[in-house]
């Protein structure tokens, strides 16, 4: 999408979660509560007292600005905004809200422009009160103003951009008060969302964010549930893809968020918790089939964990239980997982299979396999994170040993000449291959996934494969 038709709610929206820092500030918000208590002046009379202060980025009396300074004041904030404390913060807000106000009534060259940052700025103070727990009926009700005049006006723009706003605040709200009426709120002002107008995908991402965290957090998940699937029936209709996808994951969140987190633990101990593990991810398959590629990609990384001699029967039974679950998955993300799940199916058919370890290193030196040795194959990104600790972890192991084992390195995807020096250079005890024999294994094996390592005997027999958590 071109970027001037990211509109007036990209731009607000990057503006208000830089403004209000309610992702990054958690601990200054309550270092600022402590401080209150300490000196015995209650929140109210502190935001009182901020409302009356004038000094701003600038600190120049409003009398004597003009209307040009006036909008510039109320266009910039300071550069450490985000990082001061939330008292600091509302005193700011409330001295741009008046410039704001004084220009928006004088129906001068600015008032339009004045306006429109009104519903930024309120929306911002929305925010701020929210997550400090603070009576916000006052700035909700004149940003309702502000957005039926957008609304009277035609200005769909900064209606979307006003009801963004208020899904924020309603969000952080639910942090603190979780009651039959804030959940009707919150519900109310998901309602009001446009879904041709999200299309700013990073800070929609953070909204997505805060959900799952209040979700993670609430004593209520049956209504956070629920909260969340009405924000994701808005985010799924976005013309945006990423939104889309997101919106997806967030209805298979509540109900499969245990095996999110099982991915990044290790596997269960014995076989019976083994198989009770499985029969419960199944039976919420079965019941809810997932609808997002996502939790599609996390399941098939856990039956992955399946994926050896002994428990190969359970990987391709259960794997033709998820097909059958994914042949009735969402059109926008189908290809995507049929194809997740053919790679599966092809790499539990190679498990005993013997594969050509022919081909070339990155300088070009013809590889001369079998040897007489069993080899390693590990799959692996040299931006990823893990793929590098997985390989740091292989060449420290006590079983690695050089002259009695073949290691193989090789990426699913293309890298660039300088890459795969790079990658020599650095991996320089293992043996780096170059891209077509790269790609070759990767399709042949059905790798989608990093780090990954291939086990082969001394004949090039395939004897075990694996993810990082294996």
């Amino acid at each position: 999408m071109p970027q001037h038709k990211k509109g007036f709610l990209g731009n607000l929206a990057k503006r208000v979660f830089q403004l209000t820092g309610f992702h990054l500030n958690s601990l200054l918000k309550f270092g600022a509560v402590l401080l209150v208590a300490a000196v015995g002046i209650g929140w109210t009379l502190l935001y009182t007292g901020a409302e009356q202060d004038s000094k701003t980025s600038g600190g120049v009396e409003p009398e004597r600005l003009t209307s040009e300074q006036k909008f510039t004041e109320i266009s910039i904030m300071p550069g450490d905004f985000s990082r001061r404390l939330p008292v600091e913060r509302m005193g700011i807000l409330n001295s741009k809200i008046k410039y704001g106000e004084e220009l928006a009534n004088s129906e001068g060259k600015y008032a339009d422009q004045a306006s429109e940052m009104l519903v930024f700025l309120y929306g911002s103070r929305c925010i701020l009160e929210e997550s400090e727990g603070l009576d916000s009926e006052k700035t909700y009700r004149r940003l309702a103003e502000l957005r039926q005049a957008a609304l009277a006006a035609g200005n769909d723009e900064r209606v979307a951009a006003a009801d963004f706003l208020r899904v924020v605040a309603a969000t952080n709200r639910l942090n603190h008060r979780s009651g039959l009426p804030d959940f009707r709120f919150a519900s109310d002002a998901i309602s009001n969302l446009d879904s041709s107008k999200l299309d700013n995908i990073a800070e929609t991402e953070r909204l997505y964010i805060d959900a799952v965290k209040l979700h993670n957090t609430s004593s209520d998940q049956d209504s956070t549930a629920i909260f969340l699937s009405l924000l994701a029936d808005k985010l799924i209709d976005s013309p945006e893809s990423a939104i889309s996808d997101l919106g997806l994951n967030l209805k298979d969140y509540p109900k499969y968020v245990r095996f999110y987190e099982a991915v990044d633990k290790l596997p269960p101990s014995t076989r019976e918790s083994k198989l009770e593990f499985y029969d419960e991810l199944f039976a919420e398959i079965d019941n809810a089939p997932p609808q997002s590629a996502v939790t599609y990609r996390i399941i098939l990384q856990l039956l992955d964990r399946l994926l050896n001699k002994s428990d190969l029967q359970t990987a391709k039974l259960l794997t033709k239980r998820l097909a059958k679950a994914a042949s009735v998955v969402s059109p926008k993300i189908k290809a995507k997982v049929d194809q997740s799940i053919e790679n599966i199916e092809t790499r539990i058919d190679s498990i005993g299979k013997t594969i050509d370890l022919s081909g070339s290193n990155f300088e070009g030196a013809t590889l001369k396999m079998p040897n007489g040795k069993p080899t390693t194959l590990v799959f692996w990104r040299p931006s990823d994170v893990k793929s590098a600790k997985h390989i740091r972890l292989l060449a420290e192991s006590e079983w690695f040993d050089p002259w009695e084992s073949n290691v193989l390195i090789a990426c699913p995807s293309q890298l660039s000449e300088e890459q795969l020096k790079n990658a020599g250079r650095k991996l320089f005890q293992f043996q780096v291959l170059d891209n077509a024999t790269s790609e070759r294994l990767a399709i042949e094996i059905g790798i989608d996934l990093v780090p990954y390592q291939v086990s082969f005997d001394k004949d090039n027999k395939v004897i075990r494969l694996g993810g990082a958590t294996n």
